[in-house]
């Protein structure tokens, strides 16, 4: 059989995505300038690289001249998880716990630098509930992402230098550490999060299950049936996730 050759210039397109992709993972973002020195090209050059990029969803503009991972990233996050089996083994649950609670129920992943929404089952069974889209990403200080910072160095994924000093920065993450569970509020938004982390079969923190609902319908107590009722799902999901790697390793 005869191999077709391949141009050596997609080749070098390929090596020099690559390339801005390593340094944006280093630095947390990417501006013309730092992507031009990377690729040792001019700043036209780089700057088409950099706009490609962000059609395709691979960068999205965190401000007029810094760009920060794009959508496309996060949703290869997620099948990523998707192949470890935390998104399907988490679907069951989240609708159990939907039933139970009469909230919507969020799967969360991290990114890199901030919580992604995975996977979503909503709740319409009261008048008054909560939407969330997935692939949103969430803002610093929601319960998702204090639960990712709150236990990064127990993390399954790589927390640059950035990630973990706004984590320290972050105000209650002791009390997350401590008890196991993130509740926030949004005044303006009328919205309270409570959240937990679901561990893989290395007790490493792959994930973070949370109930969102409207704040008046959502206790604030870190001993309230809907703290329970998540922190039963996530050891389900956690047993399932040592079964199903006990499995393929036989």
């Amino acid at each position: 059989m005869t191999i077709p050759d391949i141009p050596s210039g997609d080749l070098q397109v390929v090596a020099r995505v690559v390339q801005l992709l390593r340094l944006l993972g280093e630095a947390g973002t990417i501006d013309l300038v730092s992507a031009a020195q990377e690729l040792s090209v001019g700043k036209s050059t780089a700057h088409r690289y950099l706009a490609s990029m962000e059609n395709h969803g691979l960068l999205q503009r965190r401000d007029r001249n810094r760009y920060e991972f794009g959508p496309l990233l996060a949703e290869m996050g997620t099948m990523a998880l998707s192949r470890l089996g935390v998104v399907n083994l988490a679907r069951p649950v989240m609708e159990q716990i939907s039933l139970r609670v009469r909230h919507t129920v969020v799967l969360t992943i991290w990114n890199g630098r901030q919580a992604v929404v995975a996977q979503v089952h909503e709740d319409s069974s009261r008048t008054a509930h909560v939407s969330i889209r997935t692939g949103s990403v969430l803002r610093a200080g929601t319960a998702q992402d204090c639960i990712f910072r709150a236990f990064q160095d127990q993390s399954f994924y790589r927390f640059r230098h950035e990630a973990a000093e706004a984590g320290q920065e972050s105000d209650g993450l002791e009390e997350v550490r401590r008890t196991g569970v993130a509740i926030r509020s949004s005044a303006n938004e009328g919205v309270r999060a409570v959240a937990v982390p679901i561990r893989d079969a290395a007790d490493r923190v792959v994930a973070a299950l949370a109930v969102v609902g409207v704040t008046q319908l959502v206790p604030e107590e870190d001993d309230s049936d809907v703290v329970m009722t998540l922190r039963e799902g996530a050891q389900a999901i956690h047993q399932a996730l040592s079964a199903s790697l006990e499995r393929a390793g036989e």
